[in-house]
């Protein structure tokens, strides 16, 4: 496999997933989204996207099928720093704060915990 095949220098997306027979986590390549992988979990779901690229790429070189190189720039150009500036109302704001506060954290830490459960669902 050549170094711009490693699925790791290619963008991948994690969303939750479900049909009629499968609830869970759907992991792709955001640069190749046929190459996916599901899992009951998101870590489930990346372990798995290594092989899926592997099938899918051999896949495609033998149906002659154009396998775009990864873009390397997209975590750059998206510009991932950490930061994100939230606006809500100020009776949000109290109960939130009231919340984190009776949990024992910090706003930004119980705030950070209700946002992952929420994109993690």
């Amino acid at each position: 496999m050549s170094m711009s095949e490693k699925t790791n220098e290619y963008p991948l997306a994690i969303t939750p997933y479900s049909d009629c027979d499968f609830t869970g986590y759907r992991a792709f390549l955001i640069d190749i989204p046929a190459v996916e992988s599901l899992g009951a979990t998101p870590e489930e779901a990346v372990a798995d996207l290594e092989d899926a690229k592997k099938e899918w790429f051999a896949y495609a070189k033998a149906k002659g099928i154009h396998i775009p190189s990864p873009d390397i720039a997209f975590n750059q150009r998206v510009g991932y720093n950490g930061r994100v500036t939230l606006r809500m109302p100020r009776s949000l704001h109290q109960q939130v704060a009231q919340k984190a506060a009776l949990e024992g954290v910090s706003l930004n830490s119980y705030l950070n915990s209700a946002i992952e459960r929420a994109v993690l669902r």
